[in-house]
C-alpha cells in the first residue's frame, strides 16, 4: 500500500511543472488577445484626403460662373442669313446667222500636153507600173559529192531476187551540213529502195551553202544505184 502511495505521488509530482507551464501559455495567449482589442478600440480615425475635397471643391459651379456663362451666351454674334440665290432670268434666244452655201462652176480647162516646138511628154507621164518580178524558184544542186556518207543497206528481198535500181531522192541542206526534209523524186523499181535510201540519206553530210559571205540553206537531189556485184 505504500509503494502504490509512492508511486501516485512520483506521478504527480512529474505532472506538475507541465501544468504550470501550460497554464503560463494560456494566460499568456488571453492577455495578448485583450491588448490587440484594446488598441482596435483606441485606433485614431483615418485623415481626410485634402486633395479629393479640393477637387470636389473646384468641379462645384458657383452662381458666379452661372452668371458669366449667360451673359456670354447673351453676347454671341446672331447667324448670318442665309442668303438667297439670284432668281434664274431667261436668256435670250438669239439665233447665229446661217451661212449659204454657193456653188461655184469649175471650169474645164484642158492643157496640151505637147507645144508646139517641142517634144511630147504625155506618153512618159500615163506609162503603166512596171509588173511585180515574180520570185525566181531556188536552183536544186544534183549529185554533189558528200563529205560524210552512209551506204544504203540492199533490201534482202531484192538481194535475193537480184534486182537493181535506182532512187532520185531530193532534200535540204542545212547551216551544219546536215539532211533534212528528204523525200523520194523517183525509184525504179518503185517502193523496192525507197526506206533504205531514206534511211541512209539523213546520215550524210554535205557542204553547206554559202551566199555573200553568209552560210545558208540549199535544196539538192541525189541518184543512188544500187547495183549487185558480178
Amino acid at each position: 500500500m505504500s509503494q502504490l502511495l509512492l508511486a501516485r505521488n512520483k506521478l504527480f509530482n512529474s505532472k506538475v511543472p507541465l501544468i504550470f507551464i501550460t497554464a503560463c501559455a494560456v494566460n499568456a495567449l488571453i492577455f495578448y488577445l485583450i491588448l490587440q482589442m484594446v488598441s482596435h478600440e483606441h485606433k485614431p480615425l483615418n485623415k481626410i484626403d485634402s486633395t479629393n475635397f479640393l477637387d470636389f471643391i473646384h468641379f462645384r459651379e458657383t452662381p458666379k460662373t452661372e452668371e458669366r456663362k449667360i451673359e456670354e451666351q447673351k453676347q454671341e454674334p446672331p447667324k448670318e442669313e442665309e442668303k438667297l440665290p439670284p432668281p434664274d432670268l431667261p436668256q435670250p434666244d438669239i439665233q447665229k446667222p446661217v451661212k449659204k452655201q454657193v456653188d461655184l462652176p469649175t471650169p474645164d480647162i484642158n492643157v496640151p500636153l505637147s507645144i508646139h516646138g517641142l517634144p511630147y511628154i504625155g506618153d512618159f507621164l500615163k506609162s503603166a507600173a512596171p509588173k511585180p518580178v515574180a520570185p525566181t524558184a531556188p536552183a536544186i544542186a544534183t549529185n554533189l559529192v558528200p563529205t560524210l556518207k552512209t551506204k544504203p543497206s540492199y533490201p534482202p528481198r531484192a538481194l535475193r531476187s537480184g534486182v537493181e535500181g535506182v532512187v532520185t531522192v531530193e532534200f535540204t541542206i542545212a547551216v551544219d551540213g546536215s539532211v533534212k526534209d528528204p523525200k523520194i523524186i523517183k525509184s525504179n523499181p518503185p517502193k523496192i529502195f525507197d526506206r533504205s535510201v531514206l534511211k541512209a540519206i539523213k546520215k550524210w553530210k554535205f557542204n553547206p551553202e554559202t551566199v555573200d559571205g553568209k552560210i545558208v540553206e540549199k535544196r539538192a537531189r541525189q541518184d543512188i544505184h544500187f547495183r549487185l556485184q558480178k
